[in-house]
């Protein structure tokens, strides 16, 4: 027969052991992979940097709009919804400052806010290597399809590496190269924020109103190379994006990617993605001509994976 001390002493052995078991039960689910979270974080950087894209894309076609203009103070060829502020020119150096007040030309992003550009005064644009300043000074845009609006504050060296201007090309001139460098911020609309660098190249062909895009990343930090941005995204999270496989942007789908991909990589949270461009509403790859609605995400968490679809 036990005695009273044995007995507290069973118990008391017991509910140790069912303590050490809920917390060894509890740290195991603790490290596993939080699948949902490192998916939804590579969702939300893709998506916030085909939106940052677009939106670059969109003001730099503005910018070669006012540099095809040369040196007078009224442009036959304006963007839509905006004026130039006032064209100065100081020591060597010109500057036109551009307000926005509505919908871009293709009517699907809403925009206010200004951009400046700044050349020397005897450089022009349609020489090759030549470059301008461009920075972009607390421009918000809203995408029409969604709602969605974010400001943007930044500063980009923008380069003509081959010389030509965008409304020749058809016309004796077949490409026209462009390369892009520098730093961007980013608020949206929750209040949060994400910076980035920005490298890339840009090789255009086609026809005004058809122009095609084909865009290279240039950039490279630590063990990273062909780079088109790299920052710190909303949440906090370095990211590092590559273009294994070129990127064609096509102006006759809104400036939409419609083949290419991207690599995605978040180190901190062990979590990436392969961004592949080209897909319809159906999630297949749209034949020749056509639009694309989608992209595919192919992402990884730790030592899960899936694949999702987003829109463009």
């Amino acid at each position: 027969m036990k005695t009273k001390s044995q007995i507290f002493f069973i118990l008391m052995l017991i509910a140790s052991l069912s303590l050490f078991f809920i917390a060894c039960e509890k740290e195991e689910k603790d490290s596993e992979p939080n699948v949902n979270e490192g998916s939804t974080t590579v969702q939300e950087v893709s998506a916030d940097d085909n939106f940052q894209q677009k939106v670059s894309d969109d003001i730099m076609l503005d910018v070669e709009m006012i540099l095809s203009g040369g040196n007078q103070r009224s442009f036959d060829w304006l963007p839509c919804n905006a004026t130039i502020d006032s064209t100065n020119v100081i020591n060597d150096t010109i500057t036109y400052h551009i307000s926005y007040h509505g919908l871009n030309c293709p009517e699907n992003l809403y925009r206010t806010g200004q951009v400046e550009i700044m050349k020397d005064v005897n450089t022009h644009w349609y020489m090759a290597g030549a470059s301008v300043i461009v920075k972009i000074m607390n421009l918000e845009v809203t995408r029409v399809a969604t709602g969605q609006s974010i400001t943007i504050n930044g500063t980009k060296t923008h380069t003509n590496v081959t010389g030509g201007l965008l409304i020749q090309l058809g016309y004796g001139v077949n490409q026209v190269i462009h390369r892009t460098a520098g730093f961007m911020t980013i608020e949206f609309d929750d209040n949060t924020n994400r910076t980035w660098n920005i490298a890339r190249r840009l090789v255009y062909t086609g026809t005004l109103g058809a122009f095609e895009v084909a865009m290279d990343g240039l950039g490279e930090a630590g063990v990273y190379g062909n780079l088109v941005t790299w920052g710190v995204s909303r949440s906090g999270d370095q990211f590092y994006i590559s273009i294994p496989q070129t990127v064609t942007v096509k102006q006759e789908c809104l400036w939409n990617p419609v083949s290419g991909q991207q690599d995605i990589e978040i180190p901190s949270e062990n979590t990436g993605a392969t961004i592949t461009y080209g897909y319809d509403s159906n999630n297949q790859v749209v034949p020749p001509g056509e639009c694309p609605v989608k992209y595919k995400v192919d992402w990884y968490v730790n030592g899960a994976s899936g694949t999702i679809f987003l829109w463009l």
